[in-house]
């Protein structure tokens, strides 16, 4: 499925949806729902493709090896973190959207932990050869 007909099966599930919710909350959650897996199943196979192209460069450059895994990761927590918090808002949940984009944020730290450890690391070796 290319960009313009996910656009127009996004467009019309949105409109879909708003129609549903005056008379039937519950439905039209639903069609949200569905829609949006559908889209994010969809663009997943496209985005693959990239994602290899994306990692192949990284791993040819010597510096960018080390960090291709972490990059690619850490878009993709981005990513799942929206789609996490945009689902809980359209459900009227911003609370739980909030809690969601915490889990984000949490799992990004993790995951440049060990990239600060190494920089901090680097810096200070360099402090001491000056000193």
């Amino acid at each position: 499925m290319n960009t313009d007909a996910l656009l127009a099966l996004t467009v019309t599930a949105a409109l879909l949806a708003v129609l549903l919710r005056h008379r039937h909350p519950e439905q039209g959650l639903m069609l949200s729902l569905a829609a949006g897996v559908l889209v994010l199943v969809t663009l997943l196979g496209q985005v693959t493709p990239l994602l290899d192209s994306v990692r192949a460069l990284l791993q040819d450059n010597p510096v960018g090896g080390q960090y291709a895994d972490v990059l690619l990761k850490g878009v993709g927590i981005c990513l799942l973190t929206q789609a996490a918090a945009d689902t809980c808002r359209d459900a009227g949940e911003n609370a739980l959207a909030g809690k969601a984009e915490l889990v984000g944020k949490t799992a990004l730290l993790l995951l440049a932990l060990p990239l600060f450890e190494q920089v901090l690391t680097q810096a200070l070796d360099l402090m001491k050869g000056l000193g």
